[in-house]
């Protein structure tokens, strides 16, 4: 699981990296480079989420289902303000007092993942954490680490 997620984050940079490549490279960008940005941007965040959720290299299915479920809302809102025609302005069509492209985008990326994935997080909390046995592990590492590297051991007289 833990490759599969490194090269979808891999995969994510190379797609932000071709967006911004093509605006260097042809001066006027095409069609494609916004899209590139939009999509390999979404698909780092959330790579780079569920890389941080692995534990014992799985993911809580809850928090799976919900990364997955953000890429696509976030994808499909800057997909939809990229698709929308220009129409901003004194004219333009207002939602709940935002002009419609910005508003897509602040309440579907800004705003619906700052509600759910606190809830997911919480959720999921006391699968998602540190067990006491991982615990034990990390601590029993530390220990073997400070005694192989000189100076790093206890400092305090008490802790000898």
């Amino acid at each position: 699981m833990k490759r599969f997620i490194l090269s979808l984050v891999v995969v994510s940079c190379l797609v932000v990296g071709a967006g911004y490549l093509d605006v260097f490279l042809a001066g006027a960008p095409h069609a494609w480079a916004p899209w590139c940005l939009a999509l390999g941007t979404n698909g780092a965040l959330m790579s780079l989420m569920a890389l941080g959720a692995l534990r014992r290299g799985r993911i809580a299915s809850a928090l799976r289902w919900t990364f997955v479920g953000m890429f696509v809302l976030c994808s499909a809102a800057f997909g939809a303000a990229l698709a929308l025609p220009a129409a901003e302005g004194a004219g333009g069509p207002l939602l709940l007092g935002l002009p419609l492209r910005s508003a897509i985008v602040i309440y579907a990326v800004g705003l619906a993942p700052l509600l759910v994935l606190p809830l997911v997080w919480a959720r999921t909390f006391e699968t998602s954490t540190l067990s006491d046995e991982d615990l034990r592990r990390l601590r029993e590492a530390h220990r073997a680490m400070a005694r192989d590297v000189p100076g790093t051991g206890p400092t305090t007289p008490d802790a000898v």
